[in-house]
């Protein structure tokens, strides 16, 4: 899984992609500090594996 920060629109999208599947979630800046973002991404990862994990089995069956 690649894990990416970005800013910009004074948001933080913080990206995770696996294979083809990703998932962005936004935090406003003024709500975290830098510190804080990078627990609030690593915080996320169970619940991204989980929700990707869906995602696979969710886009697998449209395909058949």
């Amino acid at each position: 899984m690649r894990i990416v920060v970005q800013h910009w629109n004074e948001k933080y999208h913080v990206q995770f992609t696996w294979g083809p599947l990703e998932q962005t979630y936004r935090v406003a800046e003024s709500s975290l500090t830098q510190g804080q973002l990078e627990q609030f991404a690593r915080d996320l990862i169970p619940e991204v594996e989980r929700v990707f994990l869906k995602m696979a089995e969710a886009r697998k069956q449209a395909l058949v």
